[in-house]
């Protein structure tokens, strides 16, 4: 028998629990609030995690589909290829109540549908086609001088600024290598590596001699080896990385604060999303005024958005989006960086008014 959910009445608050075999007394004890906090003892917990688990204690026997969409939202990763739309499909499991898509969403976590069985070699496969899908139609929106509609082709558009004859050919090889069956991930890394060293001299040099930031680390740590099954991750780092650099061209410390004011703006506006409808009042921090990727309309845009995937409130709910919101606002806090949400504690303000 495959592995399988230990009954929910067996699970402490914060954590999850599954069983391999029939004949296992004790399985695997997932720590939901793993890619929070780095650690197993919920005495080191934050109030807002206390407080969050309370309201699940609340909340009776969970449904089977509810523990997978939490479990589900203990992968999550802000750099994932799939962020932001990683909230928008949690967003959607949360309003509709069930577990429908059970995508990679992160490297975070402990691996729960990894080893229930969810994340098989074919669902990856067609997933991380999906992604490079995603960024082929958003690199051909640019070439037509198209205005971005998706958080990808935000990106896209942002990375790569105004057109010049040279960022063309770059976007046209690139979308000529990203067109077939399963790229080269060797071929993608040459090409993506030397316009960084075009841009950036001694980008090569640095690549293997440091651990760079994302995107850049995939050049140190990727083998030629391994395809686009288990390389999702890689594919949009290098996509990113080349992007970047021939758009960005400058010291690779700047470009990697380009990729993070991309990843913040987002973490920003979907925590402000988040917390209007937990809140049930209109957003308290609507936009950035100098925002490079979230613009004012699509901020309200992602509020409506949320609002709508939520749909109507109930305490499952509440808990859940609760969960989103603190996994969301601090998932890899644990670098102790200032944030672009540390100057907007009104994004999150409904953990402040339920502590009082």
């Amino acid at each position: 028998m495959g592995a399988k959910l230990v009954a929910y009445e067996c699970v402490p608050l914060g954590f999850e629990v599954v069983i391999d075999h029939e004949d296992v007394e004790m399985g695997k004890i997932w720590n939901l609030w793993h890619n929070i906090k780095l650690s197993d003892d919920p005495e080191s917990w934050d109030s807002e995690i206390h407080l969050v688990n309370k309201m699940q204690g609340r909340l009776g026997q969970l449904t089977a589909d509810q523990r997978l969409i939490r479990a589900q939202m203990a992968e999550f990763c802000r750099v994932h290829p799939l962020f932001p739309q990683s909230v928008e499909i949690l967003c959607n499991e949360i309003g509709g109540g069930r577990f429908s898509k059970p995508a990679k969403i992160g490297c975070e976590g402990r691996g729960l549908l990894d080893s229930l069985g969810y994340h098989d070699e074919a669902i990856l496969k067609e997933q991380g086609k999906g992604i490079i899908s995603d960024y082929i139609r958003a690199l051909e929106k640019w070439l037509r001088r198209g205005r971005p509609e998706t958080s990808i082709e935000s990106k896209v558009f942002g990375f790569l600024s105004h057109p010049t004859e040279s960022k063309v050919r770059f976007v046209e090889k690139l979308i000529h290598m990203a067109d077939s069956d399963e790229p080269s991930l060797s071929s993608l890394m040459d090409l993506t590596g030397d316009a960084c060293e075009g841009a950036c001299k001694g980008f090569q040099m640095q690549a293997h001699e440091s651990h760079l930031g994302r995107p850049f680390n995939c050049f140190k740590c990727l083998s030629d080896a391994g395809g686009i099954t288990k390389c999702q991750c890689c594919y949009s780092m290098l996509l990113d990385s080349g992007l970047l650099c021939v758009g960005k061209a400058g010291e690779v410390k700047l470009m990697i604060g380009e990729f993070r004011r991309f990843v913040e703006e987002n973490i920003l506006s979907y925590s402000n999303a988040i917390n209007s409808w937990l809140n049930e009042e209109p957003p308290k921090e609507a936009w950035l005024k100098d925002a490079r990727y979230v613009s004012e309309n699509g901020s309200f845009e992602m509020v409506e958005d949320i609002r709508s995937s939520l749909g109507k409130r109930n305490e499952v709910k509440e808990w859940l989006a609760a969960c989103l919101l603190k996994t969301v606002k601090d998932n890899q806090r644990w670098h102790k960086r200032a944030e672009l949400i540390d100057d907007f504690p009104g994004a999150t303000s409904w953990f402040r008014e339920s502590l009082r």
